[in-house]
């Protein structure tokens, strides 16, 4: 597992579910660097005591003494740690503002970073600059990060709190994995400023604003003559099923990072048998998945029966962090 971190300078960790096991991996990927100044940060709230959808208790982050954290005043008042500001900035959250401390003692600290991808882009740039690593902890159920040019790689957090059924985790999990490995794109070498951008063999058609009504505007305006259709932001269900019912095919959609196709399994197989390719402008390598094979529901998977079946259904390495497999 180390050696596929090793080289990255940014990692960013995201969840499949909650408690899929995104706070175990990220303590566990925080052991391996006990000789590097680490820093850290959330997008969100994160590292809170007691779930707070079922109020069990939850993995805090273990956070350790050189470490640079992000997180906010009101998260600071209750830290089990000793640490020292570095920075009040002025970016502000519900738990107030976000301070960049150094940690002076071990202990559990909840980080709660920015809120919006501009503000991480902002605090990104401040703790690189005197961090030899740094680690953002994705929010449960928000897969997408400041201008992800800027991170590194992604690992995934997988486990039985997703569904009951773990053919159905698996399967999820191999979608999340396709997304990243959609190929970088040709059509545009950055992100366009305009919300759609339409591409036929005549015109290239830009609209700044983003609503359903215009893309549907704009699918039933070129429908046949379509060859490429730039989508900022999400790419939802509902854009697919238009185009599933307009019948179009054999075009190439284009979002601007892996983490935008926001797609049910059935979508992404309308999407291959209609020949419509997805390529991105900014490409993220997946770097492995981590399993959890417990729930907080006590729907709970075989471990050993999870690692083998997630090992065989996906391209990329499969750890159990918890046995250091």
């Amino acid at each position: 597992m180390q050696k596929k971190l090793d080289s990255i300078r940014v990692l960013g960790i995201i969840g499949l579910a909650k408690n899929t096991g995104k706070t175990t991996t990220l303590n566990a990927i925080i052991d391996l660097y006990p000789n590097l100044v680490l820093g850290l940060t959330s997008i969100g709230l994160d590292g809170e005591a007691l779930d707070q959808v079922n109020f069990l208790p939850k993995p805090k982050i273990y956070v350790k003494p050189g470490m640079i954290v992000a997180t906010t005043e009101e998260c600071l008042e209750t830290a089990e740690v000793e640490y020292r500001i570095i920075e009040k900035t002025k970016l502000q959250t519900a738990l107030g503002n976000v301070l960049i401390v150094e940690i002076i003692t071990q202990g559990h600290l909840i980080v709660a970073g920015p809120t919006s991808n501009k503000d991480l882009q902002v605090i990104l740039e401040k703790v690189k600059k005197i961090t030899d690593k740094v680690l953002i902890d994705g929010a449960f159920n928000r897969m997408t990060f400041a201008n992800i040019k800027t991170i590194d790689g992604i690992v995934l957090a997988s486990g039985a709190s997703y569904h009951p059924v773990m053919e159905k985790t698996i399967t999820k999990t191999k979608q999340i994995i396709k997304c990243f490995q959609f190929a970088k794109t040709t059509l545009f070498k950055d992100e366009p400023k305009a919300a759609f951008v339409v591409k036929t063999r005549a015109q290239t058609v830009e609209i700044k604003e983003k609503k359903f009504e215009i893309f549907k505007q704009l699918v039933d305006t070129f429908k046949t003559e379509i060859e490429a259709f730039y989508i900022k932001g999400a790419l939802t269900n509902r854009m697919v099923d238009l185009l599933m019912q307009a019948k179009i095919e054999n075009i190439t959609l284009v979002c601007d990072d892996p983490t935008k196709p926001l797609l049910s399994d059935s979508q992404f197989l309308y999407l291959e048998k209609l020949n419509i390719k997805v390529e991105v402008i900014h490409p993220t390598e997946l770097l492995f998945v981590t399993i959890n094979p417990f729930s907080p529901s006590g729907q709970h998977y075989d471990q050993d029966l999870m690692l083998t079946k997630m090992k065989d259904a996906v391209a990329v390495p499969v750890y159990n962090v918890k046995l250091r497999s």
